[in-house]
């Protein structure tokens, strides 16, 4: 499970960084989005906020359910926690790999693809099976 959940952490980060990157104007564009802009516009940019906070609190979780971090929430709800991030990245993944965007598609759909399998390890280990 700390496995999982240490490559979890590592193949989110560049999701992270590219959300950061595009609220930033950073001309990536063609990695979300369905490669719709070059330069995200810039009434479109704040609407990466909220899933940046929502991407390093999945984070925390997924450090905190795979037991890398220390437990600052109560066990149960971590581990609800986890269950809820483990299926909003599948969904998140689905749209990324119908994406119409090749590098979207080969590159963060990759990504996504091993976060979300790790993310599911990670909140499946948290259920004792006792």
């Amino acid at each position: 499970m700390m496995i999982a959940a240490i490559i979890g952490a590592v193949t989110f980060l560049p999701s992270i960084a590219l959300n950061i990157a595009l609220a930033s104007g950073a001309p990536l564009g063609m990695y979300a989005m369905n490669g719709r802009h070059k330069v995200v516009p810039e009434e479109v940019r704040k609407a990466f906020i909220v899933p940046i906070i929502m991407q390093f609190v999945a984070l925390f979780v997924l450090l905190s359910a795979g037991q890398i971090l220390p437990e600052i929430i109560p066990a149960m709800i971590t581990r609800i926690l986890a269950f809820f991030f483990s299926l909003y990245l599948t969904f998140y993944t689905a749209t990324v790999l119908f994406s119409t965007s090749y590098k979207e598609r080969r590159v963060m759909g990759t990504f996504a693809v091993i976060t979300a399998i790790c993310f599911w390890i990670t909140a499946f280990g948290t259920l004792s099976w006792e």
